[in-house]
């Protein structure tokens, strides 16, 4: 196993920068897309491309990035990440018409999967575990940060500097964190072949010679670089490809089911094909001798509960998310600027406990502030289900203040939970797995929040300004969602032990 590095702070600082970057990528163009749509001539439902081109990308990319940071070592493929993200990024600040924005806009995805898929297995490495719950608390305020500055800084700049403006600030910030990646924690290639070599029994060169480099270490901690046989493993390329094709058209048929048609030719076609594709995915996972899902990841029980735990609160949140500003400018009649001041409490409530959580569950343990929390989240979606249409300022922002303390109290035990049942040398898969957890969990949480608030006779989110079929239909939906915060207390509330057999974790889950 191997310790933590040696600059815990210095690794915490450059993931913090690129979890804020990724964050700000997916919040940053939110407001700005009417303004695209406007010079570069699309309707809305081709514009929605410019935001749906980079959440696909990064779940279809999450897994299969995270595999490779295990195989050629978690810091290279992070600071690659910086380039990615910052080339897309550019890339999208030029884009001269709609198509090239959203190619641009996937590979800026690309660019956030290799961040997101290795920056918390650094963290995790980086620290003991005593200190493993405040350092993933750190990084999860970051991405709150992001997601909540994102929207305001996006709109400041479309208005004063055009969308290419939106855009354009992501490059310093990526130029900036690929240098210090690159000192920080890029383990260099010799240094884990010299590893190799020592553990082999390689015996040294008293002369100076192979042996004398082979005691040279790489540069950046040891936990950023691969175990030394790792590279002899070959990398699953089918499994990837496989995996990546169907969670595409799954999410795709997912997402836009609603506006094509669950049963039209396209959304069945979909769901189709990616059943298809995810069965063939099983099939070669199986006969695969280094496959991309490793078997003793998915036999530890605290991993495997952590990740539904982690799905289930973003489905939770997200229908929130999606319906909340159509009922605070619809029923309660509140103008967009106000809405969004309103919404800012949530996010911000989250970013404030998120890190105080993390320290809590290094004394404590996980397993009490996750529940503890996702039992508040479920209270606050509940009573924001029962506000009604003449809701007071005070209650409102107090139900969106629980949910945010509930989802703060939740995140940062609940990472650490999943992350300390992984094996260290597996830490790139599981990280990538719980952002992949995340990310389908906010896509699923929205795609049925509209089509519950459809079924419950609300119409289209937006359609209707008021009256009493929204009000039901918001009711009904945001129960909806309490219920699987509930559900999600009672998957952390189980308690589970390493399987027999199983590969030892990296701290023990509590």
């Amino acid at each position: 196993m191997s310790a933590p590095a040696p600059r815990p702070y210095a690794v915490l600082g450059v993931v913090a920068v690129g979890t804020l970057m990724s964050a700000l990528g997916s919040s940053l163009i939110n407001v700005a897309v009417p303004l695209v749509r406007r010079d570069l001539g699309a309707d809305i439902g081709a514009a929605s491309w410019v935001l749906a081109a980079y959440s696909l990308s990064v779940s279809a990319l999450l897994l299969p990035f995270g595999r490779l940071g295990d195989r050629h070592g978690k810091g290279r493929v992070y600071t690659v990440g910086f380039g990615v993200f910052g080339a897309g990024s550019a890339l999208s600040a030029l884009a001269p018409t709609l198509a090239s924005l959203i190619a641009a806009r996937a590979l800026q995805g690309a660019g956030a999967a290799m961040l997101m898929a290795n920056g918390p297995a650094l963290t995790t490495a980086a620290f003991p575990p005593a200190q493993r719950g405040r350092a993933l608390g750190l990084q999860a305020t970051a991405t709150y940060l992001g997601l909540s500055l994102g929207p305001s800084i996006g709109g400041w700049l479309a208005q004063r500097a055009g969308w290419h403006a939106a855009f354009w600030v992501n490059v310093p910030i990526s130029l900036a964190g690929a240098l210090l990646a690159r000192s920080i924690v890029a383990g260099g290639a010799a240094g884990a072949s010299a590893a190799a070599g020592a553990s082999a029994g390689a015996p040294p060169d008293l002369g100076g010679g192979a042996g004398r480099r082979a005691s040279v270490p790489a540069p950046g901690p040891a936990a950023a670089r691969p175990a030394p046989d790792a590279r002899a493993r070959p990398f699953p390329w089918a499994s990837a490809l496989l995996f990546g094709a169907a969670m595409t058209a799954l999410l795709v048929a997912l997402t836009r089911g609603q506006r094509w048609g669950y049963l039209s030719p396209r959304g069945a076609g979909l769901l189709a094909l990616g059943a298809v594709l995810a069965a063939a995915f099983v099939r070669v996972e199986r006969r695969s001798p280094a496959p991309l899902l490793s078997g003793a990841l998915l036999a530890q029980p605290a991993f495997v509960a952590g990740l539904a735990a982690a799905f289930l609160q973003y489905a939770a949140v997200y229908m929130m998310l999606f319906l909340l500003p159509f009922y605070l400018q619809g029923p309660l009649a509140m103008s967009a600027a106000d809405a969004g001041l309103v919404m800012t409490v949530q996010p911000a409530v989250m970013a404030v406990v998120t890190a105080a959580s993390g320290w809590l569950s290094d004394r404590v343990g996980t397993r009490g502030p996750a529940l503890a929390g996702m039992t508040a989240l479920a209270v606050g979606l509940a009573r924001l289900a029962m506000l009604g249409a003449e809701a007071e300022r005070a209650s409102l922002l107090a139900a969106l203040g629980l949910v945010g303390l509930g989802s703060g109290l939740f995140t940062s035990p609940n990472n650490s939970r999943i992350l300390g049942a992984a094996p260290r040398e597996q830490l790139g898969t599981a990280a990538g797995l719980l952002a992949e957890a995340r990310n389908v969990g906010m896509l699923c949480g929205v795609a049925v929040s509209g089509a519950m608030f459809a079924a419950l006779n609300g119409g289209r989110p937006g359609e209707v300004a008021g009256g009493e079929a929204f009000g039901a239909a918001f009711r009904g939906t945001m129960l909806a969602a309490s219920a699987l915060a509930v559900l999600g207390a009672g998957v952390t509330a189980a308690r589970s032990s390493p399987r027999a057999g199983a590969a030892a974790p990296a701290g023990p889950p509590r």
